[in-house]
């Protein structure tokens, strides 16, 4: 039986996913990489992360920043503004999440969000 709960420290961010086991899940890095950053920027913040020691942060997906959102509380400091996910809605167009309300929605990749790196466990 696992003693993990979200909110809690580990491995280099705060967990704020766990499966039902409570033995896998996401971990989300426990500050903000650059105060805001187009959306190349940030999928490459994310990928030279190193939080903890591990190299395998990323951008999170739209449904994982969806997650991070709905967990916001237990799993850091988050601006009340918008952070990009790595999900693509065109060539030159990626999706955001705003932090204050939840809304989704998708802008030019050239314009800058905040950006988060997360990890799976």
């Amino acid at each position: 039986m696992s003693t993990l709960h979200i909110g809690d420290k580990f491995q280099g961010g705060i967990i704020f996913h766990l499966d039902e086991l409570a033995e896998h899940g996401l971990i989300v890095s426990t500050h903000d990489l650059s105060g805001t950053a187009d959306w190349d920027e940030a999928v490459k913040f994310c990928i030279d992360y190193r939080g903890g020691g591990f190299d395998d942060w990323r951008l999170p997906g739209i449904d994982e920043l969806n997650i991070l959102y709905i967990n916001k509380q237990p799993a850091g400091d988050f601006v009340r503004f918008s952070y990009w996910s790595s999900t693509e809605y065109a060539e030159h167009f990626a999706w955001f999440q705003n932090f204050y309300n939840g809304i989704q929605d998708n802008d030019f990749k050239d314009n800058t969000c905040y950006v988060r790196a997360i990890r799976n466990f």
